[in-house]
Formats: structure tokens, sequence, C-alpha cells
């Protein structure tokens, strides 16, 4: 039987837009970054693998991640990649609770520390793969060794700009586990997800070389492009003429074509970039000085993927996981998974097994916003979240 091909997402760099096509989805751009955390093919997840099982961290410790097949080239013209195939997730016993509450502590780890963005909740899946296992992670991965210092950067977690808290709590892709461990969700997976956070930034700052080893040797690091998003689409399709910063020349160029402005960096070089033919075969820059966006930082490979966010990323990361998930109910001193959480009236206190003790108001809304939304919208159970076009509930949070 034969299935009818399906258009999917935007149009972007000359009408080229993602294709549905019975088992295999067309991507007309780079999969390099996909195959690199996809594909159990990938040296990264090899090595992810095996220096897990030496560390004692687990065999399958990252075996939450999607796990697909990829086709063809991973250069700029893109390749196929296999329809990832997943059942609902049933409903949790305690037990199973604890593991989905381990898998998110990891995924905010990985991603945060591998600088990769965009993990909003429509990027996301979660559901049971064949062999059994609980599968959470993105479906593109455009954007990577960003210089992070927050988890909030991944869109995992919401982050509190006031201009956009309101659609980032919405499209926070950890949401995507509330139905799941519940709202709220309770201290004890809290805890799990805490422990599991700070061990993972643990065992990827100690396994940097190797890591930035696999990236070194990939053929296509310098050409292949890491988007960067100038603007959401939602800016460019409702109000694109009342835009402030005003569109630049670029844009105006690729809504006049009818896409949605694709912009990028290539590692190891200055500027943003976009393609100026239909053949992608040049490449145009916005200027380099002026009045115009400039790039935030990159992941430095010369300097073994180390960089002075790690630390913060560790500690203020930490508070920032647990705000996102704290509620009112919670109070005293909660202990497991090699730490300890002390909830007062104004203050979280996080104390390790070492004897460290991290301090900070309970307050955290000028870092980070709540998951928990009087509204459902996203909160589904099924293992892609549903296009949603208008959120009835009302705009102020839990």
């Amino acid at each position: 039987m034969t299935h009818p091909s399906q258009l999917l997402g935007d149009s972007h760099n000359f009408g080229r837009r993602v294709l549905l096509n019975g088992e295999r989805i067309e991507k007309p751009r780079t999969l390099l970054w996909e195959w690199l955390l996809l594909s159990s093919e990938s040296p990264l997840r090899v090595l992810l693998d095996s220096a897990a099982a030496r560390d004692g961290f687990g065999v399958d410790a990252f075996g939450f991640l999607p796990t697909l097949q990829f086709f063809g080239t991973r250069g700029a013209l893109g390749g196929e990649v296999e329809r990832l195939r997943l059942e609902p997730l049933p409903a949790l016993d305690a037990e199973s609770r604890r593991e989905l509450a381990l898998i998110v502590g990891r995924s905010l780890a990985l991603w945060s520390w591998l600088g990769v963005a965009d993990l909003h909740w429509e990027n996301l899946v979660l559901g049971v793969n064949e062999r059994g296992r609980m599968v959470f992670g993105p479906l593109d991965i455009e954007m990577i060794l960003a210089e992070l210092s927050l988890p909030t950067e991944t869109k995992l977690l919401p982050d509190a700009d006031p201009e956009y808290a309101a659609i980032c709590r919405h499209a926070s892709g950890v949401r995507r586990v509330l139905p799941f461990l519940g709202k709220p969700i309770a201290v004890a997976e809290l805890l799990t997800m805490a422990g599991a956070y700070r061990g993972t930034l643990s065992f990827l700052d100690r396994h940097a070389d190797e890591i930035t080893k696999v990236f070194s040797a990939l053929p296509e690091l310098r050409q292949a492009p890491l988007r960067v998003l100038l603007r959401g689409t939602a800016d460019y399709v409702q109000a694109p003429k009342s835009l402030w910063p005003p569109l630049l020349d670029a844009e105006v160029e690729q809504l006049a074509r009818g896409d949605i402005p694709y912009f990028f960096r290539l590692y190891g070089q200055p500027g943003i970039h976009y393609y100026a033919d239909e053949t992608l075969s040049q490449v145009a820059c916005l200027p380099l000085h002026g009045d115009v966006p400039k790039l935030d930082p990159i992941l430095q490979l010369s300097r073994g993927l180390r960089s002075p966010s790690r630390k913060k990323l560790r500690e203020d990361g930490l508070f920032t996981l647990l705000g996102a998930f704290d509620h009112k109910s919670f109070s005293g001193k909660h202990s497991g998974e090699g730490l300890s959480l002390t909830f007062s009236k104004r203050n979280l206190v996080v104390t390790f097994e070492s004897g460290e003790e991290l301090q900070t108001s309970r307050n955290l809304r000028a870092f980070v916003g709540s998951v928990y939304l009087p509204c459902e919208c996203g909160e589904v159970s099924s293992v892609f979240v549903p296009q949603v076009s208008v959120c009835t509930a009302a705009p102020s949070g839990v």
C-alpha cells in the first residue's frame, strides 16, 4: 500500500518544506545534528553509551533518546530520516514515575550542556519504543553548541522574559510529562530530577575531551548550518509590518517570496548567513557591524567545550529546575538521590551529601516561569502533541 505524501511545517529557502513520504521524512536542510544525537550509529551516541557503562552510570542511561535511521546526505540540501514509531505511555506506577523524572533531569542536563535549543513542546515526543523503554526527546535539532548558562535557554523550561513569558510557559517542553507526573509533581520526583540533572552534568564534564573529539572529527562540522532564530515564526505570520526592531531587508526578501525567514551561522565563521539563490549555492551575510543582530556565544572545541557558564549551569541551573516545578504546597525538608531540599516560606536550600549547601530565595520568577498552567492545551498523553490554535484558559498562572 502506498501512502500519499504530506507537506509539514513552514516554507523556508525558496519554498522548501519537510515532506512526509510513507515511512520516511524528507528534510530539506542538514541532518547532521539530528544524526549525531538521534542515530544509534553516530559516534556521539556510541561514546555516551560506552562512557555511561564504564562509569557505572547505567548502560541505558541515554536510552531515552529517540533512535532513528538516516538516509542520504547530511549536507545543507538535506536527506531523509525514518518516521518515528512509538506507543503512548500507559498510566505510570511509582517506579515508572521515578524513571520518567530521571529522564527529565538527564534531558535538561544533556541538552543544556550541548547547547541545544528550540526544544518546545511541539518538537518533543514522549512514548514507549519497541523495547518497552520510555522515549523523551526532540524530532528536530537545528541549533547546537550554544554556550548556555540556564536550562530555560533550551526552551524545555519556561523563560521568564516578561515580553514572552506567557508564550514560553505554554511552549515549555517539560509540560509533556505533566499528565504522567502530576500538577504539581511529587517532591520525590523533583528530588530525582535534581539528582539526575546534577549527576548528568558531572558525567558530561568528565567526558568533555572525548565529546570534543567527536565533534572535531565531523567532516561536515564547518559547513553544516546552525540555525539562528531572529524572531519567532508567529511574529512573521501575525503582524510583520509592526515588528520592532523593524524587519531587515533579508527578512523582507524572504517573506516576499512566501518563506518564513531562515538564517544560520557556520561553526568557526563570523556573521549571520542566509541563502541567496534557489540552489543554495550562494550564501549571503548580514552586515557584521552597525545596528544589526549579534550572534550569541558558541562553545569552543579548542577549549574542550569548557566555559565559565558551566558553573552557572550547575548551580543556578539547578535552582531554575527547582523553581520551574516548585509549588506552594511544598514545605519542610526532603532527602534522597544524594541531596536534600528544604522548602521554607521564603528560601530554598539544597544540601549535598558532601556537605556543600546552596541557598536562594524561593521566589525565582525573575529567572524561570512555573510549568503549572491552569490550562492543559499541551498536556496530552499522545506521543505527538496535536496542533493547538487557541488556548481558552485565563492568562494568569497557577
